[in-house]
């Protein structure tokens, strides 16, 4: 089992990582002024996400809740960080088409679904399954925006 301190870090490397998301939405947001809304409409749930997430270490401090024994190693988590983080150099250079956006969006989103990033606590109360269900919920709102943005995309361009 993990230390307190090591789960700890983890929860803070995964609320990095909605930050770093959420920095790249809104990256994309200032460099494809056309469709900013859309992509500050998902820039607030990730920043809350992050805030939410970082929340849980006070949990694991008191003890009333851990970091799912083996769910994620740090590597995975600093691979995709590392991933987003360049994806938001390329935003940043204003290298990016909306496709390309949209397209980076959707396997964001998709694989964190995919990997159930946020099934990582371990917790019996209903409050915190709750939480993790919402942020489950708004990620998968999230893909489906983006998928359904994305798929009109290819079609407009197609």
């Amino acid at each position: 089992m993990q230390s307190p301190a090591d789960q700890i870090e983890l929860i803070g490397m995964l609320a990095a990582h909605e930050s770093a998301v959420a920095d790249l939405y809104e990256a994309y947001a200032d460099g494809l002024p056309e469709h900013a809304d859309f992509f500050r409409g998902l820039v607030a749930q990730e920043h809350e996400h992050a805030r939410l997430i970082a929340g849980f270490a006070d949990k694991v401090k008191k003890g009333s809740a851990q970091v799912q024994p083996g769910r994620f190693s740090s590597h995975a988590i600093l691979t995709s960080l590392d991933y987003v983080r360049e994806r938001l150099k390329e935003a940043q250079r204003g290298k990016v088409s909306l496709i390309a956006a949209l397209s980076t969006c959707k396997d964001i989103e998709e694989g964190l679904i995919e990997r159930e990033f946020f099934a990582i606590i371990r917790d019996d109360g209903p409050d915190l399954r709750d939480l993790l269900a919402t942020i489950a919920s708004d990620t998968a709102a999230h893909r489906d925006r983006v998928v359904q943005a994305w798929e009109k995309e290819r079609g407009a361009a197609g």
